[in-house]
């Protein structure tokens, strides 16, 4: 089957993103021809430029929602754009559309194009909270269009997670269009994790003996970077010789810098820019911090369950994800009780063993990829 895999294009970095890497490599693995389409903005070259090791890559003049100063109204409102899209899409003459939206709003035009473009397709949606929920400017409207523009979409429309699909459920109404199919994930090699923690220490700086703890994200206000500090100084009054590395950079990296130096806790905590290869980090560190606000299902805890971390992870997004509890993972809580448990390694490595288990279970990224094909095929089956 020849598949197209089509990016909402808001940016090469964010895990919805990544997401569209692991379903392509793992769909060309099992016999599939996969072409991705993306904007020609600059900032979907990193995306695209890995991709192509996977299969084709096209790219089109296309204005991501939030670059448009009407955003989601401005986008649903842009059928110009639809007709040019599908246009596209269709001179690609892919078997199946698969449509990758951030969340709610982004891609409503998009939306328009998957109709209008004649192939059968099927949207992903990773973020189903409204825009009400998340406090949105203007966000009564914003809703108003983004339901509109999901009601009239008649495919499949796939979340990430079952709160997710519950979310989506009770913002349009109950319906056998939309499914569930959590991401999924690379299984990191645990035989070499001892090879690749002593070279990744080495390279950045950490010693062998030392408690690293580890966060990988974007530095926008969703992934709470400032509450990571808080966070590991509270470790660090009952951990003393802890240290901490965060991963990623963004709109909140200098105020982080300023913070971590006017402190004095450089040799503590650190921060590295993006790096291409995450999976070694995860294997150097001993713990995964993961603080955000709110998420879809995020491939980077996904990622630590898979290089066999544990994961300590605040309580308001833990009540999002049912599949972790206490066997299998360290709810951080706003007093200190919660760090008694990262002093002992022997419960530490039963807590990643445990995760690794589950990432096995339910988060590889070819169980993914035959979700999505069976979809595909039922979509298939279901037209004239």
């Amino acid at each position: 089957m020849k598949i197209l895999l089509a990016s909402s294009s808001s940016g090469s970095r964010g895990g919805g993103e990544l997401y569209l890497v692991y379903l392509g490599r793992a769909l060309a693995q099992r016999g599939h021809a996969v072409t991705l389409w993306a904007s020609s903005h600059p900032r979907m070259d990193e995306l695209a430029n890995t991709f192509s090791g996977i299969g084709e890559v096209l790219r089109s003049e296309y204005e991501n929602t939030y670059d448009q100063r009407g955003r989601s109204i401005a986008s649903y409102l842009n059928f110009g754009a639809a007709r040019k899209v599908a246009a596209t899409w269709r001179e690609a003459a892919p078997d199946f559309i698969h449509l990758n939206k951030q969340n709610l709003e982004d891609g409503l035009d998009l939306l328009r194009a998957a109709r209008h473009s004649g192939v059968p397709n099927l949207c992903t949606i990773h973020l189903t909270q409204s825009a009400r929920y998340l406090r949105a400017k203007l966000a009564a409207p914003r809703d108003f269009v983004s339901r509109r523009a999901l009601r009239e979409y008649p495919g499949l429309l796939v979340t990430v997670l079952e709160n997710r699909q519950r979310d989506l459920a009770e913002f349009l109404g109950d319906s056998p269009r939309i499914r569930m199919i959590p991401n999924g994930v690379p299984l990191s090699d645990l035989a070499r994790r001892a090879e690749v923690r002593a070279t990744k220490r080495a390279e950045i700086g950490f010693g062998e003996n030392d408690q690293l703890f580890i966060a990988v994200g974007r530095m926008v206000a969703q992934k709470r970077p400032l509450v990571f500090l808080e966070k590991a100084e509270q470790i660090l009054r009952t951990l003393p010789e802890a240290k901490f590395l965060w991963v990623g950079d963004g709109g909140l990296s200098g105020e982080w810098d300023a913070r971590v130096t006017a402190k004095g806790l450089g040799q503590r905590i650190r921060r590295l820019p993006w790096h291409n290869d995450v999976q070694s980090l995860l294997l150097a560190a001993d713990v995964f911090l993961h603080v955000a606000e709110f998420e879809g299902l995020p491939l980077a805890i996904l990622e630590a369950m898979s290089a066999a971390l544990p994961c300590a992870i605040t309580a308001n997004l833990l009540g999002e994800m049912p599949f972790m509890n206490a066997g299998n993972s360290i709810a951080i809580g706003e007093d200190d009780s919660w760090i008694g448990r990262l002093r002992d390694p022997a419960a530490l490595r039963a807590l990643g063993a445990a995760a690794r288990r589950l990432a096995e279970e339910r988060f590889s990224f070819g169980q993914m990829a035959a979700s999505y094909e069976a979809l595909y095929r039922e979509t298939l089956a279901a037209r004239p």
